[in-house]
């Protein structure tokens, strides 16, 4: 589980993720949070701290002990550290890699983290990463991927590669060819049934809803 300081989440399903993880990597922005939402939950985890130590106290340096890490360099942000070094850790086959906390707060930093999963899935191929939020979770991918879905699942899909076509099957308005120049362009689809299955030669980000449209 790889922890952000946006918004804590209180969906059931990220919260239950959070519960099943066997680890916590924590941005060092997101570390006060991480104190106290994990003692309401009563969620003992083994975890570390990663960032620059912008947002940490001294005390709290000193109280994490070998569970800080700081990494100094300044072109990432605490995000893509944090999931650096848990790649470094567990490996890219056979561990799913879960963001949490990466949305809400300042619209910037959302932005730049949902967009960090592009680079996340290019620089760790093959690794099962999604990020949750309290309505559904994103996932980026290339190439041919089917998704399960549900009737009336809200499916978004933002291009990364606007110039490239997107293929999409499975969808209340299917997608032939379709270029989205602008991020909204192919958002608020609909899956029509148990799958939907997308392809590309761009990236795309691609986020299902949680619950289906009423």
């Amino acid at each position: 589980m790889i922890l952000a300081a946006g918004d804590f989440p209180t969906h059931a399903v990220p919260l239950q993720a959070l519960r099943e993880a066997d680890f916590v990597v924590c941005c060092d922005s997101a570390y006060g949070q991480w104190k106290v939402e994990s003692e309401k939950m009563r969620v003992e985890k083994p975890f570390v701290v990663v960032g620059d130590g912008d947002s940490l106290s001294e005390a709290d340096k000193s109280t994490l002990g070998e569970r800080w890490l700081q990494v100094d360099e300044q072109d990432y942000n605490d995000l893509h550290k944090a999931m650096a070094w848990a790649v470094a850790r567990y490996g890219l086959l056979h561990s799913q890699y879960t963001i949490l906390g990466a949305t809400g707060r300042r619209e910037d930093h959302t932005l730049g983290n949902i967009a960090y999963l592009v680079t996340f899935a290019e620089e760790h191929p093959g690794t099962d990463i999604e990020m949750l939020t309290d309505y559904g979770r994103f996932t980026a991918m290339t190439g041919r991927r089917t998704f399960a879905t549900f009737p009336r699942q809200q499916v978004s899909i933002l291009s990364m590669n606007p110039d490239q076509p997107i293929y999409g099957q499975g969808l209340r308005w299917p997608l032939d060819a379709f270029r989205a120049r602008r991020w909204w362009q192919a958002t608020l689809n609909e899956a029509l049934g148990s799958e939907v299955t997308l392809s590309s030669d761009g990236w795309l980000v691609v986020f299902r809803t949680y619950e289906p449209k009423q």
